[in-house]
């Protein structure tokens, strides 16, 4: 009777189990719905493929909820959500589904805070395929499309086409944050700040001026054969204007060119969007200090840096960039504090230089200069500053003369990353130097000799 009893009761088990995981299964085809279930714990979520515009949900009940109630005790800036996933433990089936969003409502929501349209701060969910997508006025948020607040969340095959700033078609010569002279409406794409995020084959494609991909105060972040992209102009062409922000302004830009002036300067290639992949020291729903993340196999096109990437703090962590490839932007690897580690990867020298290694220690950079020279003004193949560092640098596929750009050592970057803008002297002790490239090394007197284990393949005598 006992047995029978258990037997019993565990085809009772496993029937209230199998009805349990089919109510937790929904197929959809509105934002309404979607919205709804984002709030949820424990789903499985299939939406029909199709394009669901935003305009169409947001009722003005739901545009007038926006910025109510925010916890202003967490910080100056809190978190202003417009869709919030709250839910935690759901999966997202959303291949095909395109949410559009018309940059025109940033006149109707409230725009206070940090602004962040979709808003993920469940934990443990999963999304795939989805699409988002904005068009209309070429104005900004001063926010971000898409935020990981939550810990535990995979993102895959996640694109943003990212597009509405102001200005824009000036990169960052206008200025940024609290330095700027004129009117500033920035536009970003996916920000992670939550613990233990995956980021599997994500796309932004930028078409304003903020950030990618970024990381602040995350912990074992993942980011896998993931892909940025913006677009570039010359600052000639800038120089042509004949009316716009540039022109109203005189040209004046935020930073000290070569000549001492605060203007745009000729001859150079600017991108009109941030970064591809950054990485913040602190920040997120902890306020910590940013952990290890671990970037493999990602790709930035035509971004101010390919990949800047500030090391974490505790040295028994390191951030790993392993094949990853950074083209046509205007500094390849910007690599801040130390304790990061490269490995396979590689970037031209088309539009600035392959890499800023500055100050920190326990670096070890190995990194391939892909492709030739070109026809805007860069000034250095490469700045090293600070101690303990490894500094590998070679050639990609080696076809025909690199340009005589100099491998500075003991040199930091340029003020705010500026190319227009000086290098100038920076401490370098202790450095492990392995040159390939054919390159000169220039040494200021704020360098130490490069270790003894380094190598100058530029000097045929060695």
């Amino acid at each position: 009777m006992k047995l029978s009893y258990r037997i019993i009761s565990a085809v009772i088990g496993l029937a209230v189990a199998a009805l349990s995981a089919q109510a937790a299964s929904h197929s959809i085809s509105s934002l309404e719905e979607l919205m709804e279930l984002a709030s949820q714990d424990g789903n499985e979520i299939t939406m029909a493929p199709g394009t669901y515009k935003v305009r169409d949900y947001l009722t003005p009940e739901r545009i007038a909820a926006v910025g109510k109630n925010l916890d202003y005790s967490f910080d100056k800036r809190p978190p202003n959500p417009v869709l919030t996933f709250s839910g935690s433990d759901n999966t997202y089936h959303l291949d095909g589904v395109t949410i559009e969003i018309d940059t025109g409502l940033f006149d109707e929501i409230s725009l206070i805070a940090y602004h962040r349209f979709f808003f993920i701060n469940g934990h443990r969910n999963k999304i795939n395929g989805l699409t988002i997508r904005y068009n209309g006025p070429q104005q900004g948020c001063n926010g971000t499309a898409l935020t990981v607040w939550g810990d535990h969340n995979t993102l895959e095959d996640v694109s943003l086409f990212v597009h509405g700033s102001q200005p824009y078609g000036y990169g960052d010569l206008l200025g940024k944050g609290h330095s700027r002279i004129t009117r500033l409406e920035k536009h970003s794409g996916l920000m992670v700040g939550g613990d233990h995020t995956t980021l599997r084959r994500c796309r932004v494609i930028s078409r304003a001026f903020g950030h990618c991909f970024y990381v602040q105060g995350a912990h074992n972040t993942l980011i896998e054969d993931c892909y940025a992209e913006g677009i570039n102009r010359s600052t000639s062409d800038m120089l042509r204007d004949s009316e716009g922000p540039a022109a109203e302004v005189d040209f004046k830009s935020v930073y000290e060119n070569r000549s001492g002036q605060f203007k745009i300067t000729p001859g150079y290639r600017k991108s009109l969007t941030e970064d591809g992949f950054r990485t913040y020291g602190s920040g997120g729903p902890r306020k910590q200090k940013t952990g290890k993340t671990t970037l493999i196999n990602c790709t930035a096109i035509n971004t101010r840096a390919g990949f800047e990437i500030i090391g974490p703090e505790d040295g028994a962590e390191k951030t790993t960039l392993t094949n990853c490839t950074s083209l046509g932007a205007e500094r390849a690897f910007l690599l801040i504090n130390g304790n990061i580690v490269t490995r396979k990867c590689r970037g031209d020298i088309k539009h600035g230089p392959l890499l800023y290694l500055w100050r920190g220690a326990n670096a070890d950079v190995e990194l391939e200069v892909a492709g030739q020279g070109s026809d805007y003004t860069v000034h250095s193949l490469a700045t090293i500053s600070g101690e303990n560092h490894r500094v590998k640098l070679t050639r990609w596929e080696p076809e025909g003369p690199l340009p005589e750009l100099p491998i500075m050592l003991g040199y930091g970057m340029p003020a705010h990353a500026e190319m227009s803008s000086p290098i100038l002297p920076e401490e370098a002790k202790n450095i492990t130097l392995i040159n390939e490239t054919q390159s000169p090394i220039v040494s200021s007197n704020l360098a130490q000799p490069p270790h003894p284990d380094s190598v100058d393949f530029s000097d045929p005598v060695k």
